[in-house]
C-alpha cells in the first residue's frame, strides 16, 4: 500500500541540525555515511553537505537498531520495514542511565572468558554510537584502568591483558585514520621513554590529537631518548606527549637525557600514575604535568 505521506527526500539540513534530530554525534553521521553508505547527502554549490528528512529518518532508524545491540554493518542490511519491526518490537534499552558503564561491563566480562569476538563486538558498537573524544574518556580509558587493576589483584593474567589491548589498539588505530590532518597543523609526537612498556594511554592521547586537527607521530612505548629526539627533529614537533607509570633508574636516566637533548622550543606534557615523581624535569620551563585526559584535550584545543 502507498504512503499517503511521503517523506520529503529535499536536502535542506546541516549536519549539525541532523546530529541534534538523530541523537548521533556529527563524527558518527559522518563515518557512517562515509564507511557503511548509510546515507547520500546533496551537496550544495558551495560544497556543504545537505541531509533531507529521509536521511534523517533513515539515521533514526540505524540509530535504534544499533542502541538494542546491532553492528551498524548489520543494521545496514536491514530492509526500512524490518528496522522499524525491529525497533517496535524490542524492550527499551537498558543502558540509557549509564551507557558508558554497561559497555565497560559486557567488555571485560568477554575478556574474563577469552571472548574476543563478542569483546570486539562491543568495542564496535560503541565507536558507532560516540564521538571519539566521548569513547576514549568513558570507555577506552576507564577499560584500561580495569585491566591494569584486575591484573594486579591476579584476577587476570598476561593473556587477559594482551588480548585487550590488543582489541583496544585496534579499534583506537582505526578512528585515528579517520581524521587526517589537513593544511599546516602543528605536530605532536606520542611516546613512552626506553624501560616504559605500559602502551595503554598513549594511543587515546593520539586520537584525541587526531581529532583535534593535530599530525600525530605515534612512537609508542619503551623507546630510547635519542630516537625520541631524531623524530621531534624530523618532524619539527611543537609538543612531546610521554607517559610514564613505571617508576625505576633507567626511565629516569632516560628522562634525564631527554631533557638535554630537546630543544627547549618544544613543549614536554608528561603524564601517568609516576609522571609527578618527576618534579626536577617536571619543573622545567618547557616540561609541564598533564593530570588525565580532561586536561590533555583542553590543551590540545589551543
Amino acid at each position: 500500500m502507498p504512503d499517503d505521506n511521503p517523506v520529503s527526500v529535499t536536502p535542506k539540513y546541516l549536519i549539525g541540525v541532523v546530529a541534534k534530530l538523530t541523537g548521533l554525534s556529527m563524527d558518527v553521521v559522518r563515518v557512517w555515511e562515509r564507511r557503511y553508505g548509510a546515507v547520500r547527502p546533496v551537496r550544495s554549490a558551495g560544497g556543504t553537505r545537505l541531509y533531507s528528512d529521509a536521511d534523517v529518518l533513515r539515521l533514526n532508524r540505524l540509530h535504534g537498531a544499533v542502541e538494542r545491540g546491532y553492528g551498524i554493518g548489520q543494521a545496514m542490511r536491514l530492509s526500512e520495514s524490518e528496522l522499524d519491526e525491529l525497533i517496535a518490537g524490542a524492550q527499551p534499552s537498558q543502558d540509557r542511565e549509564d551507557p558508558y558503564q554497561s559497555i565497560r561491563e559486557r567488555f571485560i566480562a568477554a575478556i574474563q572468558t577469552m571472548d574476543v569476538v563478542a569483546a570486539d563486538q562491543e568495542l564496535a558498537r560503541a565507536a558507532t554510537l560516540y564521538p571519539p573524544g566521548e569513547l576514549v574518556k568513558r570507555i577506552v580509558s576507564p577499560i584500561f584502568d580495569e585491566v591494569s587493576e584486575r591484573k594486579a589483584l591476579r584476577e587476570f593474567g598476561v593473556a587477559h591483558e594482551r588480548v585487550a589491548a590488543g582489541l583496544l589498539r585496534r579499534m583506537l588505530e582505526s578512528l585515528i585514520r579517520l581524521f587526517p590532518p589537513s593544511g599546516k597543523p602543528d605536530t605532536l609526537v606520542v611516546a613512552a621513554p626506553a624501560g616504559e612498556h605500559h602502551e595503554f594511554a598513549l594511543l587515546p592521547a593520539a586520537l584525541l590529537a587526531a581529532v583535534r586537527g593535530w599530525r600525530v607521530v605515534y612512537l609508542s612505548a619503551n623507546v630510547p631518548a635519542a630516537e625520541i629526539a631524531l623524530a621531534i627533529r624530523l618532524t619539527n614537533a611543537r609538543v612531546l606527549a610521554l607517559n610514564v607509570v613505571t617508576e625505576n633508574y633507567r626511565i629516569n636516566e632516560e628522562l634525564e637525557m631527554i631533557s638535554r637533548i630537546v630543544s627547549d622550543s618544544t613543549e614536554v606534557w608528561i603524564s601517568g600514575t609516576a609522571a609527578f615523581r618527576h618534579r626536577a624535569h617536571i619543573g622545567r620551563a618547557n616540561w609541564s604535568l598533564v593530570r588525565d585526559l580532561e586536561e590533555l584535550d583542553d590543551r590540545l584545543k589551543k
